[in-house]
Parts: structure tokens; sequence; C-alpha cells
């Protein structure tokens, strides 16, 4: 697979399914969801993604506008959220993703902290 067509893959997995998720992320993959810290690898990514569902509920993400130059790719999309203790709300992102070897091995994600406080309610 191209490297747009493994983000593409992720993506349209992750909308389903946070474990089955995991294989397109290589073991020593530095994943930053801006502007927390880093987490490095499956578990990493599972731990973080884990702990946010549990307060956003599972993301849906749609993508907007998907590029990509050699092993960059980058997406403009919106994560739309379904909160157990609020009301649903969609997140615009920016995501970089890097691929080597047919796994993404970096990940970031950027967003407006304060669309995210709000969408969840949660004060950062």
């Amino acid at each position: 697979m191209e490297p747009d067509d493994i983000v593409t893959a992720f993506c349209n997995t992750l909308n389903s399914n946070l474990e089955e998720s995991l294989i397109y992320i290589s073991a020593d993959c530095v994943y930053q969801n801006m502007p927390f810290p880093p987490v490095i690898g499956p578990e990493g990514v599972r731990e973080t993604l884990a702990g946010f569902f549990e307060v956003t509920g599972h993301v849906r993400i749609e993508t907007i506008k998907q590029c990509s130059v050699g092993n960059l790719v980058m997406n403009e999309r919106v994560d739309y959220f379904d909160p157990p203790n609020g009301k649903a709300f969609g997140l615009p992102v920016a995501g970089a993703f890097e691929i080597s070897n047919g796994k993404i091995v970096a990940w970031r994600d950027y967003f407006c902290m304060q669309q995210f406080s709000k969408g969840t309610g949660l004060q950062f």
C-alpha cells in the first residue's frame, strides 16, 4: 500500500475498532496529540486513545482533504465524538503522518484546545 492508502485505511479502521487500527502503527511510532506529550508505539496509542474515548465516546473520522508527498501524508478532517456525559460535537483536526515500511512511524494531530474543552466540558 502507498502511504496515502495506509493513512486512509488506518482512519477508516479507527472509526470502528481501536484494536484493529493498531496494525498500522509501528512499534516505535511517535504519536502526539498536540499539545499533550508524545507516546510511543501501539501500546501508547491504545492507552491515549482509550483514555480519550472514555471522555469523548468513540471517534468517527471524516476526512475532508488528504495529500501526500513521499512518505508524508497530511489530512484535514473532522473527528466526531458523542460523549457519554455530554452532547455530540465535531472537532476540526489537521493530521500529519509519516510512513515507513508500510507502517505509521509518526503521527501528529493539531486541533483547537478551546473547541475540545467546549465539546467535552473539560478544562485544560
